[in-house]
């Protein structure tokens, strides 16, 4: 004699409810059913148990707490030991041997509606519990989260463990969503899918999840590209990462900084930003940290960029930008991360963002930076790829290098772009930044050789600190140790 079989019937959408309660009908299933599917049940002559009659407890705080009770949760999470099977018949409670669940209608809700009394109302309780607990005892308590997966449960009912443990897959997969959604919504967080043409290259598909609101576009036909959206990743965070009350411009080219200023004027920050490398600053992206005016609009137009970013533009500079059609200009809101994520070929890489501020302590010299550039000097450090060389004026960028597997080919490419370029700073003092330590005294004879007064920042750590140390002092080189290492691979 077959045993028969109880299955629980919770769920908000009702497609395809006929379909699989009439076949567990026919399967000798009796049917457990809440609230509105017990209802909709009714309505097409399927016979069921009201839930509240077997618990003889009944949904209270409006529905609220429907399932939430040890005659379900029990019958869901006992397994087929004696002992389990015992405690069962002593306390009068079913085996439920499959559960039909899904979720209030949580991110549909988000974005039809405002009002937060609303949208908690769609938190699910009682079938997100009922989903843990199936997945959790899925050998016995086989869980369906999704109306599609009726017919292939009709057409194949799960018998081994595999087969049982893709229904548990499934719905665990479809609860994680639900919480990061209900989490994002708590924190003000919302995501939404911007179209991309394409990725890094035309052969490349790609989309975007940008969180809402976090920036307008104000200006230009075309919307953002991928490489923009990477491009603007870079400038923003260094841009709006340093804190001051100074005019701040950074022009990024291929990922890279070309230009980069704190200046007491917009106008000032801008015009060194792009003295910088003007050359590259061609097609490249460039953000600010204060609300844009009308005369850096001006002489932003003299150039030709992809995209101008800040957050804020006032009515003339707006006006002026709009006259480039093709000019994407942004109003992009401040912000702090706090994770950075990659995707490798074994899964995902996490780690917490970059956001300590170095401090320093002095090998040999006199230090010249307050705290607020050598905060900026080394923020723009951190987005050139390692091994990074980072040469800065009293207030902006000269010449940077990275991505380079030997150090002393950063630095040397790096003197030269400066050397081939700014004859006329050769004169002023500059700051040298690396990413990381110098191992060997070669990078800073180099230094020593150049035709400029050049005081060097690096973190310390090698095994030649002693040798480097002694060659600082010998050499009357201005060196300082930065209080961290900032690799970007």
């Amino acid at each position: 004699m077959v045993k028969n079989k109880n299955a629980l019937i919770s769920v908000y959408d009702k497609a395809n409810l006929d379909l699989i309660a009439n076949f567990l009908i026919k399967k000798k299933y009796t049917i457990y059913s809440t609230g509105g599917s017990s209802k909709y049940l009714k309505k097409i002559n399927v016979p069921h148990f009201e839930i509240s009659k077997y618990t003889r407890q009944k949904e209270i705080l409006d529905g609220r707490v429907k399932t939430l009770h040890p005659k379900i949760f029990g019958g869901i999470l006992a397994s087929k030991t004696k002992d389990h099977q015992r405690e069962l018949k002593d306390k009068k409670i079913i085996n439920f041997d499959l559960v039909i669940v899904n979720l209030y209608p949580f991110e549909k809700t988000i974005k039809s509606k405002k009002k937060a009394s609303e949208i908690i109302e769609m938190i699910d309780i009682g079938g997100h519990s009922l989903i843990r607990a199936s997945a959790k005892n899925y050998l016995k308590t086989t869980v369906i989260v999704d109306p599609m997966d009726y017919t292939k449960f009709i057409k194949n009912i799960p018998k081994t463990s595999f087969s049982k443990k893709k229904y548990a897959i499934k719905a665990m997969e479809q609860v994680t969503k639900y919480d990061i959604a209900i989490s994002k919504w708590f924190q003000g967080i919302e995501d939404e899918e911007y179209l991309l043409r394409y990725g890094e290259n035309p052969q490349q598909t790609a989309t975007a999840l940008i969180q809402k609101n976090k920036f307008i576009q104000l200006s230009g036909k075309k919307r953002l590209s991928y490489n923009n959206l990477l491009d603007l990743d870079a400038a923003l965070a260094i841009a709006y990462k340093t804190n001051s009350n100074k005019h701040i411009c950074i022009i990024i080219k291929h990922n890279i900084p070309c230009g980069a200023a704190i200046e007491t004027s917009q106008i000032k920050s801008y015009m060194n930003a792009l003295a910088g490398d003007p050359v590259s600053a061609f097609g490249g992206i460039i953000v600010f940290n204060k609300k844009v005016n009308g005369v850096t609009a001006k002489n932003l137009l003299k150039n030709f960029y992809e995209v101008v970013a800040a957050p804020d533009f006032d009515v003339e500079a707006l006006k002026i930008l709009k006259e480039k059609v093709n000019l994407r200009v942004l109003k992009v809101k401040k912000f702090k991360l706090q994770l950075e994520k990659r995707s490798i070929f074994a899964g995902t890489l996490i780690q917490s963002v970059n956001n300590k501020k170095s401090s320093i302590r002095k090998v040999y010299g006199l230090n010249k930076l307050n705290s607020e550039k050598l905060n900026f000097f080394t923020n723009v450090l951190k987005v050139i790829k390692s091994n990074a060389i980072a040469l800065f004026d009293q207030s902006s960028l000269v010449s940077q290098s990275g991505g380079q597997t030997s150090r002393i080919d950063s630095l040397t490419n790096c003197l030269y772009k400066f050397n081939l370029k700014s004859k006329k700073k050769r004169n002023i003092k500059l700051f040298l930044f690396s990413d990381a330590f110098f191992p060997f005294t070669d990078s800073l004879k180099l230094i020593k050789k150049q035709k400029a007064k050049i005081d060097v920042y690096a973190p310390m750590g090698s095994i030649n600190d002693n040798l480097i140390e002694k060659f600082v002092k010998e050499n009357k080189l201005n060196f300082f140790k930065l209080s961290d290492r900032h690799f970007k691979h």
